[in-house]
């Protein structure tokens, strides 16, 4: 029955040593990391550029026009 006991006890700690193991190697393992921060950021953006979509267009939109105007002006001189 000791002997049982023991071998029983080795493998529930060979068991628990490889389980450590790996998950020490999953949380080490960083491939394909900077894929998924480049792809949640251009999701962030992407959302941002959505919800502030009337805002950034009137805003293109008026910085545009006074280019437009300044140069027209510069121009006239001409």
């Amino acid at each position: 029955m000791k002997k049982i006991r023991h071998d029983i006890k080795n493998i529930v700690i060979r068991g628990a040593i490889t389980v450590r193991s790996g998950l020490d190697k999953l949380r080490d393992d960083t491939v394909g990391m900077g894929t998924v921060e480049v792809i949640l950021i251009v999701a962030v953006l992407v959302a941002l550029a959505l919800l502030f979509k009337t805002f950034i267009t009137r805003y293109a939109g008026n910085m545009f026009d006074k280019l437009d105007q300044k140069t027209g002006e510069a121009f006239s001189d001409w």
